[in-house]
Formats: structure tokens, sequence, C-alpha cells
């Protein structure tokens, strides 16, 4: 009894926390579509210091092969979060368990899931506390604590890093830099501080991580609606479903 309920405990913090995810996401996106003037310059071709801002179907199809791709893995594995950690080692992300995680990425301001690549002094962190040397670069992975993994947040953290696999932009250092910085102080969003390339970088970065927040909203929904519905097939062979 009290692990089922330290179970729905759990999955009603995660669910809270993403719906605030959520909403902060959408409104960053919203200051930065709406309070800038370079609306008509996103539609087209940008270039600027080899960032391509072109907004094109391929740009969607690829969003939407990302989706599609995701959900047969997650029906395959039944969303089970040890299976979709092991296709991720598979892919030849390292996934490493912490005890201790969360406090220790704190200090670089992340949290426990994938981590996209880092430079400098958090390069640096992270080599360290993985046990990888010195190291002032380091390649994507999976840092998660050393206990039984939750599912909506493997999943959630997964869409992410299928996401970067499969080529989506917003996962490079300085987007995420961006990303992180702004997450936390939303009000200095302007284009009167930001130039359009960063403006491009931080969109991408916001525009994947909404992604993979609605994924695992969405999925949460169906999977809730689903169990409901046998549940109710179960107790009464389906009468009034």
């Amino acid at each position: 009894m009290y692990n089922c309920f330290m179970n729905i405990f759990q999955r009603i913090v995660r669910i809270f926390a993403l719906f605030n995810r959520k909403r902060d996401l959408q409104s960053q996106l919203s200051i930065l579509e709406g309070s800038t003037d370079f609306s008509d310059d996103l539609q087209k071709n940008v270039l600027s210091a080899g960032i391509d801002a072109t907004f094109d179907l391929k740009k969607k199809e690829l969003i939407e092969t990302v989706k599609s791709s995701v959900n047969d893995i997650v029906t395959s594995s039944n969303c089970d979060p040890e299976k979709l950690l092991e296709y991720v080692k598979i892919s030849k992300t390292p996934v490493y368990r912490l005890t201790g995680a969360s406090k220790i990425l704190k200090n670089i301001k992340e949290e426990p899931g994938f981590i996209p690549e880092k430079k400098g002094f958090e390069a640096l962190f992270i080599s360290l506390v993985t046990f990888n040397g010195i190291k002032f670069s380091t390649a994507p992975m999976f840092i998660i604590e050393n206990k039984k993994a939750d599912r909506l947040d493997i999943l959630y953290h997964f869409y992410k890093w299928y996401s970067m696999k499969s080529g989506l932009s917003g996962f490079d250092f300085n987007s995420q830099k961006m990303l992180k910085k702004y997450y936390a102080n939303p009000e200095l969003l302007s284009y009167k501080t930001l130039k359009l390339e960063e403006i491009i970088h931080l969109q991408e970065a916001i525009s994947r991580d909404n992604e993979a927040t609605n994924y695992v909203l969405d999925y949460d929904k169906k999977t809730s609606v689903s169990k409901k519905v046998s549940d109710k097939i179960s107790k009464d062979g389906g009468a009034n479903v």
C-alpha cells in the first residue's frame, strides 16, 4: 500500500513539474516570437555565423519522424525505463548511475538525465564525477541516480536524446547554455539584449525541450485513459465504457 501511494505521489509531482515546465517554455517562446522585430526574417533563409535558421518543411518532417520513431520504441519496450536506457547504451551514448546525482549536477545547474555536450569547466566537472579523467570537452551522455529509474522522467530525457541523435538542432553547448540562463531569468529575454543568431539558438533549444515535455504529457494522458478503460472492461465487461 505504501509503495503504491508513493508511486502515485511521485507521478503527480512529475506531471505537475512538466506542466510548469511547459508553461514556462511556451511563455519564453512567446516572448522570443512576439517581442522582436525579426519575425519576417525568421521565415527566410538566415545565415549568421554558419547558422541556418530555415524553418521549412524538412524540419517539421524530422520533428514528426522523431515523434513517430519514439512512439515505436516506447511501444516495443512498454516504456520500461531500463529498456530505454539500454537502447541509449546500445546507441553508444554512455549512461552513468551516480549516488546523489541531483546534488552533484546542481553544481553546474543540470538535472539527472540527458546531459548534452559540455565544454570548459562544466566538461571538466562532468569528466571528473564520471571518472573519465580530465577533459575540457565531453560528448552527450546520461547521468542518473543510482536507484530505480522513473518512467516519465527517463522518457522525457530519452525524447530529447533521440531528437539530438536524429539531427535536430538546439543541443550544442552555446544553445543549451543560453537555455539554462534564460530559463532561470525569462525576464531577460529581449531583442534589445539578444542578437538574431542568439534568438535562433535559443528558440531551437526551447523548442526541443517543449517537444519532449509535450510528448511525455500526451503519453501519460493516453496511458491513463487506456488504463481506466482496461480496468472498466475487467470490472464489468465493458458496459458504459
